[in-house]
């Protein structure tokens, strides 16, 4: 089980005896496409790490249709904030493909939260996760076509999300954002490549953006 912890970006270089100690309260766990992993307002033990697969995070509105809010792929962490803070999940998460994960229980693991490296790399992964969210909302001051542009510039992680939740992000309808992808395409800017956005050439794309 060890092994698998080190598949897990919050466990990546851990001395192995550690590992070998939280292995004892992990489990792997195996989902189908769109099965259950927790609902919004359950209240359980355990976060989880993606060992493969995509998790979706989602609400749901007051006529039960999904709003998809984040997508976490492998070697990703969820489920983590609900634990530190001891409330029921914020949001119901699902499996978007075939899925493996590993269950940590968090009432055993919170004795080696506060420990280093652990709690280095939560407050870094929060603060990270703090200052997108604060960077992406100043976006909304600008054009559909600067946000697209500067997301790929500067956030490529983000190019990895399906293009609905991407569209979501930045504030805009799926089939503009579409729209706007495709106009970088033929002006021979960006590519899609092994199923996701890269980048061609970035100088005339700076070019074509000035945010201070």
């Amino acid at each position: 089980m060890f092994k698998k912890l080190q598949k897990i970006s919050l466990f990546f270089n851990i001395e192995e005896n550690l590992l070998k100690e939280i292995s004892v309260f992990c489990k792997i766990k195996h989902f189908k496409k769109d099965e259950i992993i927790f609902f919004e307002n359950e209240k359980d033990k355990y976060f989880y790490g993606i060992l493969f697969g995509y998790v979706l995070m989602y609400d749901v509105d007051l006529k039960g249709n999904i709003i998809p809010i984040n997508e976490f792929s492998q070697s990703e962490i969820f489920g983590l904030i609900s634990q530190i803070q001891n409330k029921p999940y914020c949001l119901s998460a699902k499996a978007e493909s075939e899925l493996s994960v590993i269950s940590i229980d968090y009432t055993k693991f919170k004795d080696y939260i506060s420990q280093s490296p652990f709690s280095d790399r939560i407050i870094k992964m929060l603060s990270n996760h703090i200052l997108k969210q604060m960077n992406m909302v100043k976006l909304n001051k600008y054009d559909s076509t600067t946000r697209v542009i500067f997301t790929i510039l500067n956030f490529p992680e983000k190019l990895k999300k399906k293009k609905y939740l991407l569209a979501k992000e930045l504030n805009m309808t799926p089939e503009t954002l579409s729209r706007i992808l495709s106009k970088l395409k033929n002006e021979g800017l960006i590519c899609y490549c092994e199923g996701s956005i890269q980048i061609i050439n970035r100088k005339k794309l700076e070019e074509k953006i000035k945010i201070n």
